[in-house]
């Protein structure tokens, strides 16, 4: 009985959306590991490589403006990736709640249905005490 209705449940659930979906999830979720398995360590400024040509000593402002640069580009990074990261959220959220509006219409239709054996075996449980006391 379980095994049927678990077959039942998941011949309900749409699967051409789940597919017609998968690839932008995988997709995605490619983009963002990528991104993760391919982030540094946070760079450090290194006074020569930022300011290479200039010829004197760099003052105490400019290593720090050398600095700003390098944390608004990591800024930037970062948002890159949150984007990436919500909008592969955003497609798993949909699925998931697809899939969690099939699975409340199962569990009201198997409500229903064990309401109605139910009916049905008290119906016949009546007729059969009726017919022994006849």
């Amino acid at each position: 009985m379980l095994a049927r209705t678990i077959l039942k449940v998941a011949s309900q659930i749409p699967w051409d959306k789940v597919i017609e979906l998968a690839p932008t999830v995988a997709e995605r979720a490619g983009t963002l590991w990528t991104t993760i398995k391919n982030k540094k360590k946070p760079l450090s400024v290194d006074e020569s490589s930022v300011y290479s040509s200039y010829s004197t000593e760099l003052s105490e402002s400019d290593i720090l403006k050398g600095r700003l640069d390098l944390l608004a580009q990591r800024v930037d990074s970062l948002e890159e990736q949150l984007q990436a990261s919500s909008g592969l959220l955003k497609t798993l959220a949909e699925q998931n709640t697809s899939l969690v509006q099939r699975m409340e219409l199962h569990r009201i239709g198997l409500i229903r249905q064990s309401l109605i054996f139910a009916g049905v075996g008290a119906v016949l449980a009546g007729m059969i005490v009726y017919l022994f006391i006849r």
